[in-house]
């Protein structure tokens, strides 16, 4: 990192595709299900959901699919030793993800031996902050880990998360692997295709 800036303190990671390998969650097939547009991001869909009801099932369904998903999630490549390493480093590591507490901690069961102790703080849409693109939960995590936003590292594989890491004033890494062209306008301060090159980028 550059000496411009101050040193990192803690690291904030997206949690699907990111720490886990991608596709265990079928995005379009559960809009599908749920009727949400193809271009429409899943929890702002069904927040416009007038019917009670409707928007109850559908948050129920949402929750069933993260579900099955947790439990075919397998660490990504290159994550458990990264996290190791930050630790042995002392950078805080932490979680930001739009899912649910339960399907996070469900995955983690696969993270052997790393678990939910392994990280300082998890931060989900169960917590009373808005999900990413906002970036409550950035700032949420910088005041429970007590570090500046500047300080921290937001970590993900989706344009929410630079929007999220941005909007609180953190650094942003987003990983790319296949150099997405979905991803193409993506406004981040670095683009890695391993999460093993995070640490060459803390170095």
């Amino acid at each position: 990192m550059s000496d411009t800036h101050p040193p990192i303190r803690a690291v904030l990671f997206d949690f699907d595709g990111t720490l886990t390998l991608p596709g265990a969650l079928n995005f379009p097939a559960i809009k599908q299900d749920l009727g949400c547009p193809p271009d429409q991001a899943l929890l702002e869909y069904i927040d416009t959901l007038h019917d009670p009801e409707r928007r109850r099932a559908s948050q129920a369904r949402l929750d069933f699919f993260e579900s099955q998903a947790a439990r075919r999630s397998r660490p990504n490549a290159g994550a458990q030793e990264l996290l190791a390493r930050l630790k042995g480093r002392n950078i805080a590591v932490a979680i930001l993800t739009r899912n649910s507490r339960a399907s996070v901690l469900c995955a983690l069961e696969n993270f052997n031996p790393l678990n939910a102790d392994s990280f300082d703080l998890i931060v989900t849409r169960d917590d009373p902050v808005a999900p990413k693109p906002s970036g409550e939960g950035v700032l949420l995590a910088a005041r429970t880990l007590g570090v500046k936003p500047a300080e921290m590292l937001m970590v993900g594989d989706y344009i929410f998360d630079c929007q999220a890491g941005r909007a609180a004033g953190a650094r942003t890494v987003l990983l790319d692997p296949h150099d997405d062209p979905r991803l193409a306008a993506a406004c981040c301060d670095h683009r890695i295709r391993l999460l093993a090159e995070l640490q060459t980028l803390l170095d």
